[in-house]
C-alpha cells in the first residue's frame, strides 16, 4: 500500500480508530462497541503495519468464523492487493492451530497424517467408551463430551485428574478421557477440542518449537477477543509474550458464549498478562440510532463486570424504541404482522429488512403460523445444516478413509450402506482385530488389515472387490476433480445412490437428496485451496463448511433466528419478541449473579443488531404445551425496568379489537374449565 493511499484511509478514520491503527507496537487492547468499525480497524492496522515494513508472512490476525476470516482477507486485498493479503495468515485459531500440528505432529504427540473426527464420528468413540466401562447409567453422551471438551480448554492431561478436586466423579472422568483419548489415537485422529489443545501443550512442552514459530510470527491481531475460551488464551500468551506485539479486539458487552468456555473477564487476564498494554476504547457506533442506543446503554450499564464504555451515534432518526404488551403469543404476533405491514407502506422497505429475534426457535412457530395467515414471506434460519444430512457424512466418509488409513470408523459408516449383510458383530471383531494388530505393527493401516482376514468374512470381500480399485483412484488423485470423480464412482458402483432411490419417501425427497450430494461434489472441485493434497482438501472440509451452507438463499422475505445466531449481523428492522422473565434472562441461567449478566449481554446483543427501527414485546399469557400460565407466572423481563420510561414507546393490545375479544373470551372459558 502505498504512503499515499494509507493517508487517505487514514483520513476516513475517526480519532480513536486511527490511534487504534498507529499503535503497532506492544499489547493493544480496543475495546470496540458494536457497530464501531473493527474490521476496518483490524485491516487498516495489517495495512499500516505492511506499509511500516513488516512481512506479510510475520502477521497472524485470527477470528471465530471463516466468515469473519473470510470478510477480513477481502477488506485487506483492497487495501493492499491480493498478493500481499495472501501471504498474510488471516484464518480461524482451528485453521492456524491446525497448520502447526500438521508441521509438527509428533511434538504434538500424533502420527503423520492424522485426519479430524466430525462431531459424529466423537460421539462414536465416546458411546464405545462409555458402553466398554459401562458408565451409561452415570453419564449421557452429552453430559460426557461436556466433560471431555471441558477438560481440554482446561488443558487438563490424563496425570491431572487425580488431584483434581474441582471434579465431581472426577476419576470416572478420568477413565472416559483416557480410554476416548486413546481410541482417538488409535485411529490416528483428532477432535475439533483437540486442535487448540494439542497445538497449547506442544509450545509448553516443546520450547524449540514455540521459539521457532514466535520467530516466524511477530504481530497477533485476535478478532472477536471476548469469546476466547482458556486454550485460546493461553496460546496468545505463549506465542505473543516474547515480542509483545499482540492486539486484541473485542466488546466484554457481547461475551455470550460461556456455555463454549467463553468469558467476559478474559479483557482483564489480558491486561494482567500484559500490564503495560495500551487500552483505546471506540465508542462512536456506525450502526444504530441514538435512540436505540440510549436503550442498550441504560441496560448493559447494570452489569457489574465490564472495563465500561457508552455508544453514541450521529444518527438521530426520530423513530422511538416501541416495548408492545400483548395479550399472548398470537397477539404478539400479530402485532409483528401488522408493523411489518405498516412499515412497508410507509417507508416502502424489503421484506428482508425485518428480522425476528428469539430466545430459542421454538417460539417461531406461532409467529409462521401467523405470517402463513397474512401471507407474509419468511424464512427461519437455523435449520439442519449440510454436514447433518446422512448422505453427505457418509460420501465424506469415503474422504477421510482415503486421507487417513486407520480412520476405521469412517469405513464402518459406509461399508454396510445398503445394507450388505455386514452387522455390527461383524464390525466389532474387525475393530477388536485390528487393535490388538496395530499394537505389534504401529504402520499397520486398516485397510491392510481387513485383507489380510478377508477370507473369514465373505461378505466383506466382495465389499472389498469394489472398494479397493475406486479407493486407490482417490487415494492418487491429483486434482480435486478427480477427488469429485472417485466420490462419484464410490456414491454408484458401491450401491449409495440405490439406497436413496429406495429408502426416500417420494421421488420428490430422492432428488433432493441427489442434490445434496451433486453439489457436494461441485463445492469439492471449487475449494481454494493453496495447493492440491488429500489432507489440505479433508482439512478444508472440516474447518470451513461455509461453502456447503445448507441456507437457501433468503431472497426477499422476513427473517427469524435465534439471538446467538444473530451476533455480528445487522438490520433496519428488528422485533425482540418474548422479553420475559424465565426466558429473557432464561431461567435456567438466573440462579447465578454471573448467568444473568450473560443473559443481559444476550438482550444487548439484540437492541445493537438494529439500525432504525427496534420493536420489543412481552405477552400476559403464554401457553406452555397443554399447560397453560398467566397473570403473576408471565412476567415482563427484568432488563425492561432498567431502561427509563421515557426511552420507550409504551403500547398495548387494543381491548376494542374483535381478535382482543375473541381472546378475553377464550381466557373466561379457560378460567371455567381451570
Amino acid at each position: 500500500m502505498r504512503p499515499a493511499d494509507l493517508a487517505n484511509a487514514l483520513k476516513a478514520l475517526n480519532p480513536e480508530q486511527r490511534e487504534a491503527v498507529e499503535t503497532l507496537t506492544g499489547p493493544l487492547l480496543v475495546l470496540a462497541g458494536a457497530g464501531t468499525g473493527k474490521t476496518k480497524v483490524i485491516t487498516s492496522r495489517i495495512a499500516n503495519l505492511l506499509t511500516h515494513g513488516v512481512r506479510p508472512e510475520q502477521i497472524v490476525a485470527v477470528s471465530f468464523t471463516n466468515k469473519a476470516a473470510k470478510e477480513m482477507g477481502e477488506r485487506l486485498a483492497q487495501m493492499v492487493g491480493k498478493a500481499f493479503q495472501k501471504r498474510t495468515i488471516l484464518s480461524t485459531f482451528h485453521s492456524f492451530c491446525l497448520r502447526l500440528l500438521r508441521e509438527f505432529p509428533e511434538q504434538a504427540g500424533l502420527r503423520v497424517g492424522f485426519s479430524i473426527a466430525d462431531e459424529g464420528s466423537s460421539r462414536d468413540l465416546l458411546r464405545e467408551t462409555l458402553a466398554e466401562h459401562k458408565l451409561q447409567e452415570i453419564f449421557s453422551l452429552q453430559k460426557a463430551a461436556e466433560h471431555v471438551g471441558a477438560s481440554k480448554d482446561a488443558l487438563m492431561r490424563v496425570s491431572d485428574f487425580s488431584n483434581a478436586k474441582h471434579l465431581v466423579n472426577r476419576l470416572i472422568i478420568k477413565k472416559v478421557f483416557e480410554d476416548y483419548e486413546r481410541r482417538l489415537r488409535l485411529y490416528n485422529l483428532v477432535d475439533f477440542d483437540d486442535i487448540v489443545y494439542r497445538t497449547v501443550l506442544m509450545l509448553r512442552d516443546h520450547p524449540s518449537v514455540r521459539e521457532q514459530i514466535c520467530t516466524r510470527y511477530n504481530h497477533f491481531l485476535v478478532d472477536e477477543f471476548q469469546d476466547t475460551s482458556n486454550a485460546q488464551f493461553e496460546l496468545i500468551r505463549l506465542l505473543g509474550e516474547q515480542h509483545r506485539n499482540v492486539c486484541v479486539v473485542g466488546d466484554d458487552d457481547q461475551s455470550i458464549y460461556a456455555w463454549r468456555g467463553a468469558k467476559p473477564q478474559v479483557l482483564f487476564d489480558f491486561l494482567e498478562i500484559f500490564p503495560e498494554t495500551k487500552k483505546v476504547t471506540l465508542e462512536q457506533n456506525y450502526r444504530c440510532s441514538s435512540q436505540i442506543l440510549n436503550v442498550a446503554n441504560s441496560v448493559i450499564s447494570s452489569n457489574q463486570t465490564r472495563l465500561g464504555k457508552t455508544l453514541w451515534s450521529r444518527k438521530d432518526e426520530n423513530c422511538p424504541v416501541r416495548l408492545h404488551t400483548a395479550e399472548n403469543e398470537r397477539d404478539e404476533a400479530i402485532f409483528v404482522s401488522e408493523q411489518i405491514h405498516r412499515l412497508r407502506r410507509e417507508e416502502n422497505l424489503p421484506w428482508a429488512s425485518f428480522t425476528i429475534l428469539v430466545r430459542s426457535n421454538a417460539q417461531t412457530e406461532i409467529i409462521e403460523q401467523v405470517f402463513m395467515e397474512r401471507k407474509i414471506p419468511y424464512h427461519v434460519h437455523g435449520g439442519s445444516e449440510f454436514f447433518d444430512r446422512k448422505e453427505i457424512r457418509d460420501m465424506l466418509s469415503f474422504l477421510r478413509f482415503a486421507n487417513n488409513p486407520k480412520d476405521a470408523n469412517a469405513l464402518f459408516r459406509v461399508i454396510n450402506v445398503p445394507a450388505r449383510g455386514i452387522g455390527l458383530r461383524t464390525l466389532e471383531h474387525l475393530s477388536a482385530g485390528f487393535e490388538a494388530a496395530v499394537q505389534s505393527q504401529p504402520h499397520l493401516s486398516f485397510l491392510d488389515y481387513i485383507e489380510s482376514v478377508r477370507n473369514e468374512f465373505p461378505a466383506v470381500s466382495l465389499y472389498l472387490e469394489k472398494f479397493i480399485p475406486i479407493h486407490k483412484k482417490m487415494k492418487n488423485a491429483l486434482s480435486q476433480t478427480d477427488v469429485a470423480n472417485s466420490l462419484r464412482d464410490c456414491f454408484e458402483s458401491l450401491g449409495l445412490k440405490q439406497e436413496i432411490l429406495s429408502s426416500s419417501r417420494s421421488m420428490q425427497v430422492a432428488n433432493w437428496r441427489l442434490n445434496l450430494v451433486d453439489k457436494m461434489l461441485a463445492v469439492i472441485e471449487k475449494v481454494e485451496l493453496d495447493r492440491f493434497t488429500l489432507a489440505d482438501l479433508v482439512d478444508a472440509l472440516n474447518l470451513d463448511d461455509s461453502s456447503f451452507s445448507a441456507r437457501k438463499e433468503v431472497g426477499d422475505r422476513v427473517q427469524m433466528m435465534t439471538i446467538h445466531a444473530s451476533k455480528g449481523l445487522e438490520f433496519p428492522c428488528v422485533f425482540v419478541v418474548g422479553v420475559e422473565e424465565k426466558r429473557l434472562p432464561h431461567e435456567r441461567s438466573m440462579d447465578t449473579p454471573a448467568g444473568v449478566e450473560e443473559e443481559r449481554r444476550l438482550f444487548y446483543v439484540a437492541l445493537t443488531r438494529a439500525q432504525k427501527f427496534l420493536f420489543l414485546s412481552h405477552c400476559g399469557f403464554r401457553s406452555r404445551g397443554n399447560r397453560s400460565a398467566r397473570g403473576a407466572d408471565i412476567e415482563a423481563s427484568r432488563f425492561l425496568n432498567e431502561v427509563p420510561e421515557q426511552s420507550l414507546l409504551l403500547t398495548e393490545t387494543d381491548p376494542a379489537t374483535e381478535e382482543a375479544q375473541r381472546l378475553e373470551a377464550a381466557k373466561r372459558l379457560f378460567e371455567l374449565f381451570r
